[in-house]
């Protein structure tokens, strides 16, 4: 069986130690095969290059090292790989996936389809990384959003009522306020030469310069204050200012519900969703998978704690279930 090119692997995993890959054992008296997925289980981390210095997914693996659990972190862009060799899923009892790239969604994708349970899963990142879907989905689940308007940035300018302005312009597929413009006039909008064929426009909701972010892991959610990354009508400050520091603020039901809402919609487990604060309440700007957790207090701890039961709950059901016949 071809293998996959050891020096290329090297270059993009990297294995951290503590804890068997793993092994397959015949329980007696059964007649079944029982898959032990690992003893201490063995994590898979997916993650682009530039989340690999952030605070995620760096302090999930550094937590789950202390605690003795291996883990393999894996670049997608950095390894060539043979579809029908999936020896770098063997012994996983779980991967969890940070980005959103075209390789990664094709590796998380092909764990799925080998068995593996992920962490999120390929669906519910792509749901969130396409901002029109996003969109959609939220607006027909009457979840309050600033008012969006999809298609090309000239027709765009004729279709906005001009009481909208200013508006957001936002790549469809964009992150991380990555080709955000702020929009002020429909002629400045008509103006614009733009690659992308269709955008989308969102009201922009006026704030005193900061976002409530509500960061989940699992069934909790923890609510905090932060500097908002884009906002054009409030001037940047000092970087050591208060600005700079993330506020955990008191989980109200309201917010409770609105995060539970946002997680079941596109069936996420570990996400973060951008608010702003109106007269009316939240409302939600766009929702993401797996963000830093900034402000969340013990936010490695909690997410090992989360991922190793959720490892240990698939070994579980996996032991629990009868070997197929002639399989």
């Amino acid at each position: 069986m071809a293998k996959v090119r050891a020096s290329s692997l090297a270059r993009a995993a990297t294995q951290l130690e503590g804890g068997s890959r793993g092994c397959t054992e015949m329980a007696a008296g059964t007649g079944r095969e029982d898959r032990l997925l690992i003893r201490n289980p063995y994590i898979g981390v997916l993650a682009e290059r530039r989340y690999m210095t952030q605070a995620q997914p760096a302090g999930l693996c550094s937590q789950l090292r202390a605690r003795g659990h291996p883990v393999t972190v894996i670049d997608p862009e950095a390894a060539s790989f043979e579809i029908q060799n999936a020896d770098w899923l063997d012994g996983l009892g779980l991967v969890v996936a940070r980005g959103r790239s075209s390789a990664l969604l094709g590796m998380l994708a092909w764990a799925e389809a080998r068995g593996i349970a992920t962490i999120n899963r390929r669906s519910a990142i792509a749901a969130v990384h396409n901002k029109a879907e996003m969109a959609a989905t939220l607006a027909t689940a009457d979840v309050p959003t600033p008012r969006t308007f999809l298609g090309p940035a000239r027709e765009l300018a004729n279709r906005v009522p001009s009481a909208i302005y200013p508006l957001v312009l936002k790549p469809i597929l964009g992150d991380n306020c990555r080709g955000l413009r702020f929009i002020r006039t429909p002629g400045e909008l008509s103006a614009l030469e733009l690659q992308d064929p269709v955008v989308l426009a969102q009201e922009f909701l006026p704030n005193d310069g900061y976002d409530l972010k509500l960061y989940g892991i699992g069934d909790q959610i923890w609510p905090v204050r932060k500097a908002s990354p884009f906002n054009p009508l409030v001037p940047a400050r000092g970087s050591m200012d208060s600005r700079t520091t993330a506020q955990l603020l008191p989980l109200i039901p309201a917010i409770e519900e609105l995060g539970r809402r946002c997680r079941e919609l596109f069936c996420l487990e570990l996400y973060g969703v951008d608010c702003i604060e109106t007269s009316k309440g939240p409302v939600v700007i766009e929702v993401n998978e797996f963000p830093n957790y900034t402000g969340v207090p013990n936010a490695d701890d909690t997410l090992a704690d989360y991922l190793l039961r959720r490892a240990l709950d698939r070994r579980a059901t996996l032991i629990a279930t009868p070997r197929r016949a002639n399989s």
